[in-house]
């Protein structure tokens, strides 16, 4: 119990959600197109017919990074608590012309064309699924601009299509500073 002088722990504030990103949106694909300024994250229900973009997320190369740290960090400890995910099929990369292809038979929502912007994540997971919010951090408060619910197999093809994306760009581009100590970037990203 607090006394009149005592301050009462402050909580951080919890980020802005609205009802409908609030439900979440279930994905089983995932497309990733960059250019040397953002990433796009395109996640589909493949399951759908025809399949569909069920969220649209932008991050730029450096909190990309720190997204993908984290993610293997959620991931890491799920595999401790329940278990080692078995190991996919390798990713394939998609060759000139097959993501004009994919495009073409994908369905969009008007909502989605212009994406969400993301800044900072939040990543919780239970046995069967994981939950990623995407969350533009701006004042006067933060919000949860993307929730995507994915499984546990998924979410390691995930990490390994951003790790292998990252890798992509900064053959291209240059190393990315993403603000935290050097390290072997190549052997975070090897999931198999």
């Amino acid at each position: 119990m607090n006394g009149p002088g005592d301050q009462a722990p402050s909580q951080p504030p919890q980020p802005r959600i609205d009802a409908k990103t609030g439900q979440g949106a279930y994905a089983t694909g995932l497309v990733v197109i960059h250019t040397r300024d953002e990433f796009l994250l395109d996640f589909i229900a493949g399951f759908a017919a025809p399949p569909r973009i069920v969220g649209r997320v932008i991050a730029t190369p450096p909190y990309l990074k720190r997204m993908v740290k984290a993610l293997l960090d959620n991931f890491g400890r799920y595999e401790k608590t329940f278990g080692a995910v078995p190991a996919q099929p390798e990713n394939t990369r998609a060759k000139a012309g097959q993501v004009d292809d994919l495009y073409a038979k994908l369905q969009v929502a008007e909502e989605l064309l212009g994406g969400a912007y993301s800044n900072a994540m939040s990543v919780m997971h239970t046995h069967d699924e994981f939950i990623m919010d995407c969350i533009t951090n701006f004042p006067p408060a933060s919000k949860i601009t993307a929730r995507l619910i994915v499984s546990p197999s998924h979410m390691r093809r995930i990490i390994s299509v951003l790790g292998d994306n990252l890798s992509q760009y900064e053959d291209r581009f240059g190393k990315i500073d993403d603000g935290s100590p050097p390290t072997e970037p190549r052997a975070l990203f090897n999931l198999n």
